[in-house]
């Protein structure tokens, strides 16, 4: 990623400059500056003409695919998670990750038209093995955090195949999978943090019957995790069916196989799988037979404190509130991507999808 940067940077003329002040020296890593350059005619045609585009996507898209992370640049991820405190997890899945895909809407997918034309359909391949690689993946893990970090490996593969839709309400829905994830994340590694603190376990099988001893842990849980899978009127609901929609009208547009719905349909059935096995063995599994853990050596049967309750209750709030009235954000996200479509990617690649 740093060597596409400085690629960038001295591929700009310094003898043409666009600065019309004549403060510039012509080379500049200022984004509007860059943004200029790559749009900009001079006697060849193209300032950045379509070779030199996907060279530069692909060493800027792979540094980006790194930070998202998607498959199969994901192996870092889930030790990441299971080394990190708590409060690191929420930080990593709730912000660092997003960067990585802040970092493509700011740079390739704005700047090298051509290219995100050529590597639509690497993108989308990418995008939908991260989602049902992810998904799969899940359906083995015993520790709690590991499971969590898979989901975000298929969550990004949303982000992915949105953004490869190259449609208006894909990358909405790109952009919207973002902010929810931001919140639906946290909450689950809140979640397995509280587990970690009260239960010194990590391990899906250390806890039977949750529901009798901890129930605000394991009403925490059971709610991030239905947010988490894509229930209706939750904000990562909004994001999927868009991702879907927007999908099914690239597909029809471009004449491609619908073959590639079955991937995205395959997730929601796993997703919910491995969500609604780990929720019956920790929550439900014995019922008012369960005996206390054995990792609580004796110890009382805790629950959340105030503080962690605050903290899931206003994770858990702003989860329903983008569910059930999105246009908030979706609003502003659409006006955006529209402005990219029509401002730079139309005029050059045409109408290319139809757009929604």
């Amino acid at each position: 990623m740093l060597l596409g940067l400085i690629t960038l940077y001295f591929f700009q003329d310094p003898g043409n400059p666009l600065d019309y002040a004549g403060t510039m020296t012509g080379r500049s890593f200022d984004i509007p500056s860059i943004t200029q350059y790559a749009f900009a005619e001079n006697s060849d045609g193209w300032y950045l003409g379509a070779n030199i585009q996907k060279v530069l996507f692909a060493m800027l898209m792979l540094g980006f695919l790194v930070k998202l992370p998607a498959v199969p640049f994901h192996t870092w991820l889930p030790d990441a998670h299971v080394q990190a405190p708590t409060g690191g997890s929420m930080l990593l899945a709730g912000v660092m990750l997003k960067m990585g895909a802040y970092g493509m809407f700011r740079l390739p997918l704005s700047l090298f038209p051509h290219a995100l034309e050529y590597f639509q359909l690497v993108l989308m391949t990418i995008g939908m093995i991260s989602l049902v690689w992810g998904a799969i993946v899940c359906l083995g893990q015993t520790n709690l955090k590991k499971m969590v970090a898979y989901s975000s490996v298929s969550h990004m593969g949303v982000i992915l195949i949105g953004i490869a839709t190259m449609q208006p309400m894909g990358w909405a829905a790109a952009l919207f999978m973002m902010f929810a994830h931001g919140i639906i994340s946290p909450m689950l590694f809140a979640v397995c943090g509280a587990f970690k603190h009260h239960y010194h376990s990590m391990e899906i099988g250390a806890m039977r019957g949750m529901a009798k001893h901890s129930p605000w842990i394991a009403t925490s849980m059971m709610f991030s995790w239905m947010a988490s899978l894509g229930l209706p009127l939750l904000a990562g609901f909004v994001a999927e069916l868009m991702m879907l929609i927007a999908l099914w009208y690239f597909l029809v547009a471009e004449g491609w196989s619908v073959f590639w719905m079955v991937g995205p349909a395959l997730v929601l059935a796993v997703t919910a799988a491995y969500y609604l096995w780990s929720m019956q063995r920790t929550i439900f599994e014995g019922g008012d037979e369960t005996q206390p853990p054995e990792s609580l050596h004796g110890e009382p049967v805790p629950d959340l404190a105030s503080p962690e309750k605050l903290a899931m209750l206003i994770l858990a709030a702003f989860t329903i509130l983008f569910g059930v009235m999105p246009w908030i954000g979706l609003d502003m996200m659409h006006d955006w991507t529209k402005q990219i479509f029509e401002g730079l990617i139309m005029p050059i690649l045409g109408d290319f999808n139809g757009g929604v």
